[in-house]
């Protein structure tokens, strides 16, 4: 078994047939599809038995309601193959040779194979990401973390890529269940552990785009949780004796730090009593080998990081 591919299935019987749909319809076969029905609610569940008796690549895990982590997590715990792939049962992929080219790019057994993605909206419209993987070189970690970083490339997001199935059963790797924003915390894990990379500049996902989706609703969660991630990784790359590599770990976190400071510019007076904890991490700026880190980190040492927030707000409702 080559793949194993993972999908958490909780309420999208409006999305799930289309997810698996572009699954299945493949061309390269050798897979298992593992359907982790998280509790569901709505028929999604019985949309996954349908699958599961129609063809038999498919796997379906019934369990009681536990969220996204805890349901990637069964899903590990089941699987077979080689490599993992994830991804999410509102997505789906735009090109059926996507795990054709994964098989033909791993002759050397990579851990990591990094791709791209297009946003998906739901009147149809595609918005690629923007982002280019074109000659990258993967044979030095370092470097090639480092050009991901500069072009804005460096995504947490565990269905941005395809991951070795060793790196994470053999490290106990998990997505921590505390967590609502748990794909940071999970890559920087992978990252760590990981030697060999990969890159394909394609778009093979489309990231569904959904008003009422987890990640397009404000939630204090989410931001306590960046914090957390920020914390606790920041502590473990400023140990790093290796000054490149350190540089280039802090800036990939810097990145998301401007994430949480432009979450912070838009709910500040939910997020007050983070205030102090969100600016105590005002430092990380200085590692700014990504482009926004940078256009911020300039604007914080001029203004400060209150003026700063305050004026990135002002840009947003001026857009």
């Amino acid at each position: 078994m080559f793949f194993s591919v993972v999908v958490p299935v909780y309420n999208v019987e409006k999305y799930l047939c289309e997810c698996v749909d572009s699954i299945l319809s493949q061309t390269f076969t050798d897979f298992e599809l593992i359907l982790v029905d998280d509790g569901s609610k709505d028929s999604s569940g019985e949309i996954c038995d349908e699958y599961a008796q129609k063809d038999s690549r498919v796997k379906v895990i019934h369990k009681e309601n536990g969220g996204q982590s805890t349901a990637r997590n069964t899903g590990i715990k089941a699987a077979n193959g080689q490599y993992a792939i994830f991804i999410d049962s509102d997505d789906l992929y735009c090109d059926n040779h996507f795990f054709e080219d994964i098989k033909n790019i791993s002759t050397d057994n990579p851990d990591i194979i990094v791709f791209r993605y297009c946003k998906y909206y739901e009147d149809g419209k595609t918005d690629d990401c923007g982002i280019s993987l074109d000659d990258l070189d993967s044979g030095n970690k370092t470097d090639f973390l480092r050009e991901l970083v500069r072009r804005d490339a460096f995504f947490c997001s565990c269905w941005s890529k395809c991951t070795r199935m060793s790196i994470l059963k053999d490290n106990n790797i998990e997505f921590d269940t505390n967590l609502s924003c748990e794909d940071m915390d999970w890559y920087y894990n992978v990252v760590s552990k990981a030697e060999k990379f990969e890159v394909i500049d394609k778009p093979y996902v489309y990231y569904r785009q959904r008003e009422n989706s987890v990640t397009s609703s404000f939630k204090k969660k989410s931001i306590t949780d960046y914090i957390y991630t920020i914390n606790k990784w920041s502590d473990e790359f400023k140990s790093i004796e290796n000054e490149s590599e350190k540089e280039v770990m802090l800036s990939s976190l810097a990145k998301l730090y401007c994430n949480l400071i432009i979450s912070y510019s838009r709910h500040s007076k939910e997020l007050k009593d983070c205030k102090n904890e969100i600016f105590s991490f005002k430092w990380i700026l200085n590692y700014d080998l990504n482009p926004r880190t940078k256009i911020i980190s300039k604007f914080a040492k001029i203004f400060g990081l209150s003026i700063t927030c305050t004026l990135l707000k002002i840009l947003e409702k001026v857009r």
